[in-house]
């Protein structure tokens, strides 16, 4: 989940910021934080289809390996964007998503993106020349989109530490960069300071911007007013009164005055304190107010999205702009110059543009949140369930929408679709709680189960092979019904299940619900319970409990019902049900909220799974190891179905879209050279490069039958280091002769971790300042990140032979753990144990 440290009402068409916390990734060995039994990060990379381009429906393009898409992306930036601002010219509209996929350039005249930067962003300005200033927590760089999309890297610290505002100088060529203690003017041909203003609050600025002049800069804080410097000399001359916490402003075009939108809209000359004279504040609240090229009127907007023109020198309301038809308009909002347009966030997600004076814009039709995809009986016909509850069925081979059948079911009432059968299944709650199961087609009620009251709606699941069962899962128990019976066969407890209101694999789970999968004999139920628990349908039985999955997010059963796939938001455990032991575990991320999903394919050797981020990965269910990698929505994955011949995979997403991918297209690894042969690859394992190391990591992931072997022959510990050598280089640490202190500092840092307990009993026990500090020193180096070839071929090595898990890797890590004990490929190895050790735990 993301948090916005600015409202967006204080997004405004200069420059637009977003807040976003940093993702602690999964420590890898050698990495600070790193501990055994730690997952660690999947390292090898799938391949990713290739070829032509191709357009959907609405000429724009699909990702590589897409055949067809329902819905479009047209104006939709990720989920929902999280921040809008005009460019100065109104040319271009910016945006930056929730889902953190970077910043996007749109034309406002048709809606269609004109490009887009993949990038970490929290604050983003436009300048004047067309170029943007973007920064990510700690970096800040120069995008310049047209022509070339080039973009240029500032030097390290050029931002002031926990920089909270930015703004960009009419001449393009400075930088204002505010934080708790200063506002930096920062020089963006050379990332120089070029002076500091003292930010006279206790908190750092919200906004920044200049006036269009270049004279002034302005900035605010919560309850502290607006103020001003004057560029002329850089002091603060004044302090516009706003006791709000939060308060937007805007300079007039000559930069004579400055309006400032809090409780009320407020305007004053740039060259004294007190209000216009004879200008009273309009009575409504307002904010994202914008002057007129002549100065004489102000453009703001009410909360509904409706925006008021207000004459400058009165205060008077001269018009007001309702928002166009229907549409339920939310912040952010952003407005052009002289409000030709105006942009905002609409009710599916995507990005409303429109004339205010006239109410048109380009014409959108989005769709709403789509999961619970699949493929008709026929394999002719693909569908999906949407947010309304309605059916969307569409051309799996073009894309093209067909018929939409509507549910009449309560708003916001959790929904299951079957697509194979053409039914919808919802609970109706009364006095007695009923579980309807409808032919979406005819609308024909086929069933009504009445099933225990509970205090949250189940979470209901179609049997994956037999058309007359249903699977119900509610907070404290299961049921198994018949449909055509109309009643439950069997029902069990399983004790409460987990409280929580994420969304799940087949739609969204109110808070309360359990949830789990059945079995396609019919006989288990995998329940998600804390921790994950598989029971016997006929007896009722717990068969296992699994402590890996403590927060189950999804569960799958393979079609011939042997392996289970379980996840969470870190992992998912592919497991053995005849004896219940985990055989593989696929990593899937840090851990943080989020919603994954997954599905088998109908021959259960492949899983595909969807990520919060929009890509998708198509797995070896046997190995645990990528196939292929497809990229990918603007949102969170939602569902996924294979055909049933396993050659094409739809996938539906938060963005309102739908993809069919042809999985028999080409596929090649994106951004590297193939690898001629296993001596270039174990070469590269030692490159102090992550991406050359990470072209041999793929080599040896690829050819797994020969990685042991021969990782078992190139890769060996080398001779321990003597004892007594360790300790006489120690000793000469304290040596009265320089030369000979720096030579033994060069020698043990080169023995690497052999001498790590020699130097810890110094740096503890000696009484020389000298050697306890030269000790201190290279203890620093040697416990740090693996530095020398031999160290970093001896991580990757261990990480591969891991992750290929076959009984001989496992042998070779217990091989290499034997080595000497202080030595990187020893303890490397021994840490991998435990992690497989814990992984095969049930």
């Amino acid at each position: 989940m993301f948090r916005w440290a600015l409202l967006a009402s204080l997004f405004f068409p200069a420059a637009f910021a977003v807040a976003q916390p940093g993702r602690a990734p999964i420590p890898i060995p050698g990495s600070p934080g790193f501990r055994p039994g730690q997952p660690r990060p999947l390292r090898p990379t799938a391949p990713t289809p290739t070829g032509p381009v191709k357009l959907d429906a609405h000429g724009d393009p699909l990702p590589p390996g897409a055949v067809a898409r329902l819905g479009t992306v047209r104006l939709r930036h990720g989920a929902e964007p999280g921040a809008l601002g005009f460019s100065p010219d109104g040319k271009y509209l910016g945006s930056v998503s929730l889902t953190d996929d970077g910043i996007r350039l749109w034309d406002p005249a048709t809606g269609k993106e004109l490009t887009r930067l993949e990038t970490p962003v929290v604050l983003a300005a436009f300048a004047k020349d067309g170029s943007m200033v973007i920064t990510d927590e700690s970096r800040c760089k120069v995008w310049s989109p047209f022509p070339g999309n080039a973009v240029r890297q500032l030097p390290d610290k050029t931002l002031p530490e926990s920089t909270s505002a930015i703004a960009v100088h009419p001449d393009s060529r400075t930088l204002a960069a505010g934080s708790q203690q200063k506002i930096a003017l920062i020089d963006l041909t050379t990332g120089r300071m070029k002076a500091e203003l003292k930010v006279p609050g206790p908190q750092p600025p919200q906004k920044l911007a200049f006036s269009p002049d270049g004279r002034w800069l302005a900035g605010n804080g919560p309850k502290t007013g607006v103020w001003l410097w004057d560029l002329k000399t850089n002091k603060r001359l004044r302090t516009y009164p706003c006791q709000a916490d939060q308060c937007d402003f805007a300079f007039a075009l000559d930069g004579s005055r400055i309006a400032i939108a809090a409780e009320l809209l407020w305007v004053y000359p740039t060259d004294g304190e007190e209000a216009e004279e004879g200008y009273t504040p309009p009575e409504n609240p307002m904010t994202g107010p914008r002057f007129s090229a002549d100065g004489k009127s102000i453009f703001a907007h009410l909360p509904d999205a409706t925006i008021v023109r207000i004459e400058t020198a009165t205060g008077q309301t001269k018009d007001t702009w309702p928002p166009p038809g229907e549409a339920n308009l939310k912040i952010p909002l952003a407005i052009a110059p002289d409000a030709a347009m105006v942009a905002a966030v609409d009710e599916s997600g995507g990005i409303r543009i429109w004339n205010p004076k006239t109410g048109k814009g380009p014409e959108v039709d989005r769709l709403p949140i789509l999961f619970e995809p699949g493929f008709s009986a026929d394999g002719k016909t693909a569908s999906c369930l949407d947010s309304s509850n309605k059916i969307r069925s569409f051309d799996p081979i073009t894309g093209k929408p067909g018929k939409i059948l509507e549910l009449t079911v309560g708003e916001g009432q959790p929904v299951t679709w079957d697509a194979k059968t053409g039914r919808a299944a919802f609970a109706v709650e009364g006095e007695e709680t009923q579980v309807h199961v409808v032919e979406a087609a005819s609308g024909k009620v086929l069933a009504k189960i009445t099933i225990a009251n509970d205090e949250t709606p189940p979470t209901i699941q179609f049997h994956p092979s037999d058309r007359d069962r249903l699977a119900i899962f509610s907070s404290g128990s299961v049921a198994v019904a018949s449909i055509s019976k109309a009643r439950v066969l069997r029902t069990f407890a399983v004790g409460q299940g987990l409280v929580r209101g994420e969304s799940l694999p087949g739609g969204v789970v109110a808070i309360g619900s359990s949830g789990g999968a059945i079995s396609p004999d019919s006989r288990l139920a995998a329940v998600f319970t804390a921790p994950f628990s598989v029971w016997e349908v006929a007896t009722g039985k717990k068969r296992f409990e699994f402590e890996d999955i403590a927060n189950p997010l999804g569960a799958a059963f393979s079609p011939d019902g042997r392996t289970l796939a379980a996840w969470d938001n870190v992992q998912i455990a592919l497991i053995d049900v005849r004896t219940g032991l985990t055989r593989r575990r696929i990593v899937l991320g840090t851990g943080e909220p989020a919603s994954v999903v997954a599905q088998f394919a109908a021959d259960g050797k492949r899983l595909a799974t969807g990520s919060p981020d929009g890509t998708i990965t198509i797995w070896d269910a046997s190995t645990g190891n990528p196939l292929l990698h497809l990229e990918r929505h603007d949102g969170a994955i939602t569902g996924l179905a294979f055909s049933a011949d396993g050659k094409t995979l739809i996938s539906t997403a938060n963005d309102g879209t739908a993809l069919v991918w042809d999985l028999t297209v080409k596929a090649e690894l994106k951004g590297a050279e193939a690898v001629t042969g296993a001596e270039e690859a174990l070469r590269l394992l030692a490159s102090a490069d992550p991406g050359q190391a990470q072209r041999g990591i793929e080599f040896f992931h690829r050819n797994p039958a020969e990685t042991v072997k021969l990782l078992g022959e190139k890769v060996v510990a080398a001779l321990p280091t003597p004892e007594d050598r360790i300790a006489k280089l120690v000793d000469a640490l304290g040596s009265d002769d320089f030369q000979t202190r720096q030579a033994a500092g060069r020698d043990l840092a080169a023995i690497g971790s052999e001498a790590g307990p020699a130097l810890r009993i110094a740096v503890a026990k000696s009484t020389s300042p000298e050697v306890r500090k030269l000790a201190a020193g290279l203890l620093v180096k040697i416990d740090g990140p693996p530095a020398t070839p031999d160290d970093l071929r001896a991580l990757r090595a261990v990480e591969i032979v891991e992750g290929i898990g076959s009984p001989e890797a496992l042998e070779l890590l217990k091989k290499w753990a034997g080595g000497p004990a202080a030595q990187r490929l020893t303890v490397e190895a021994k840490e991998a144990l435990e992690r497989l050790k814990e992984v095969r735990s049930p």
